[in-house]
C-alpha cells in the first residue's frame, strides 16, 4: 500500500505544484569574468600513490585556464616546495 500512494504521489500533478519550497531563493546570476591572459590563471594538482614507475609515483599536473593547455610531469610523493617551484620553472 505505502508503495501505491508513493507511486500515486510522485505522478500527482496537484501533488507536485502544491508542495512547498524548501529553499531560499535563488539570487541574481552573474556571468563569470572572461580571462584574456594565457598563462596568468594557473591550476597546480598533484596525483599521489601511484604504482612506481621510473622511481617515480606520483604526478603535478599544470593546466592553463583559459587556453586549456596541459603539462604532466613525473614527479615522486614527497616533493617540497622549492622542488615544486624548480620541476614548474624547468618544465613549464
Amino acid at each position: 500500500m505505502s508503495r501505491y500512494i508513493g507511486q500515486y504521489i510522485s505522478t500527482c500533478s496537484l501533488c507536485l505544484c502544491t508542495k512547498p519550497v524548501r529553499h531560499p531563493p535563488t539570487g541574481e546570476l552573474y556571468p563569470l569574468p572572461i580571462l584574456e591572459e594565457q598563462w596568468n590563471t594557473l591550476s597546480i594538482d598533484f596525483v599521489v600513490e601511484l604504482p612506481k614507475s621510473e622511481k617515480c609515483n606520483a604526478v603535478m599536473s599544470v593546466v592553463d585556464l583559459v587556453s586549456k593547455r596541459t603539462y604532466f610531469i613525473l614527479t615522486y610523493t614527497m616533493v617540497t616546495i622549492e622542488e615544486a617551484a624548480r620541476l614548474f620553472l624547468y618544465h613549464v
